[in-house]
């Protein structure tokens, strides 16, 4: 299944290039992950790959879909990106189309069982952090985070569905606060969580004071209970525009490979977040 036979089942005609474009030839974007350079185009390779991941679980076809996720972890070819900007764009439209309540029921059989899952693996209230870097050659460290709180303030879902395919839900109930439905890194199924970034008191992510500018809050479930807490701080670089140091706990009880896969989720919503923001800088 790709995104395009996806968006024309629910009734969507393919992008023109124009507007699946949102690249901005001056902005260079790189990420770093165990203090490696991952070039744009390495991060593009991770998204191209995920796409017809989420293409297969919205098709609702969960077996395929959870080949997909085996294999999208164990594919070491290089994929096309030739569609991701058109697909990244469509997927988002398909995500809005079908709606909340289609989407929550599509993926009820992912939620019925990492809630629990969740639940449990935080028993312990010992936690591990999944981490990645994103550093912006344009913009502002206070610019970047004043506009994804104001994303987040105006209930903007194609902002928050767009950065990254395996976000499902992302909407905001009330100021600073959000509910969300995504594949967390490696973990295969998608999860809901809940965060207030008001409620942040013993997040256990040491907050860097070289990073002065930051947002963190705990993740919970529906009922309140904690399952993980985010941390992501920034700076101004010396030489013009900024680093995201971006931090994510997760309880220690999961596999390591999730958390090594959770740093490209983190490097590919921030790379075009940060797109976005530095777009929004040059209308």
């Amino acid at each position: 299944m790709t995104v395009t036979a996806l968006a024309a089942g629910a009734g969507l005609a393919p992008l023109t290039l124009s507007r699946a474009s949102a690249a901005t030839p001056a902005l260079t974007l790189t990420a770093y992950i165990n203090g490696q350079a991952i070039n744009r185009t390495q991060v593009l390779q991770w998204e191209a790959r995920r796409l017809k991941v989420a293409a297969e679980r919205l098709n609702r076809s969960l077996p395929v879909a959870l080949a997909a996720e085996l294999g999208s972890l164990l594919d070491g070819s290089t994929p096309s990106l030739e569609n991701v900007a058109r697909d990244r764009e469509l997927l988002a439209d398909v995500k809005l189309r079908l709606g909340q309540t289609e989407i929550c029921d599509r993926l009820a059989a992912d939620l019925a069982t990492t809630t629990p899952i969740s639940v449990l693996a935080a028993v312990i209230d010992e936690w591990s952090v999944s981490a990645a870097q994103v550093s912006s050659s344009l913009g502002t460290a206070r610019g970047f985070l004043n506009w994804f709180n104001a994303r987040i303030d105006a209930n903007d879902e194609r902002a928050m569905l767009v950065a990254n395919p395996d976000h499902y839900l992302i909407t905001s109930p009330r100021s600073g606060a959000q509910e969300a439905i995504e594949v967390t890194g490696g973990a295969m199924l998608a999860a809901q969580f809940f965060i207030d970034y008001a409620d942040n008191a013993g997040v256990p992510i040491q907050s860097d004071p070289l990073f002065p500018v930051q947002t963190s809050g705990w993740a919970r479930t529906s009922d309140g209970i904690k399952i993980g807490a985010v941390r992501h701080q920034f700076r101004d670089n010396p030489q013009g525009g900024f680093t995201a140091k971006l931090n994510v706990a997760f309880p220690a009880t999961l596999p390591p490979w999730m958390f090594a896969e959770h740093q490209w989720h983190l490097a590919c919503e921030f790379s075009n977040w940060v797109s976005g923001y530095i777009a929004s800088t040059q209308t």
